[in-house]
């Protein structure tokens, strides 16, 4: 895992710790060496019933607190997708929540 995802994936575990928040997608199943190919952003899950527009919103808020830049893509009833970037590089990585 690149360092930045590995930064990124930290922060946003422990910001969504109240919901929990799991790894999912291309990193999970490469955890459990299904594949061995790399992952190009970051999948979450969480079977918290609050509604995802409050997920997102803590999670995007606490991010930004921690020095992050985030921009909002989607939000829908069940799954929300932004951009974080780190500013002191540039680089970046989709973040999925469902």
């Amino acid at each position: 895992m690149p360092e930045l995802h590995t930064r990124l994936l930290a922060d946003v575990i422990a910001l969504g710790s109240q919901y929990p928040l799991v790894l999912t997608g291309g990193y999970a199943v490469r955890a459990h060496r299904l594949v061995n190919r790399p992952s190009q952003d970051l999948d979450v899950a969480t079977g918290n019933p609050a509604p995802m527009t409050d997920i997102a919103a803590t999670l995007r808020a606490g991010l930004e607190a921690r020095g992050w830049t985030v921009q909002a893509l989607e939000t829908a009833p069940l799954s929300a997708h932004f951009t974080v970037t780190d500013p002191a590089t540039g680089q970046d990585c989709e973040v999925d929540v469902l």
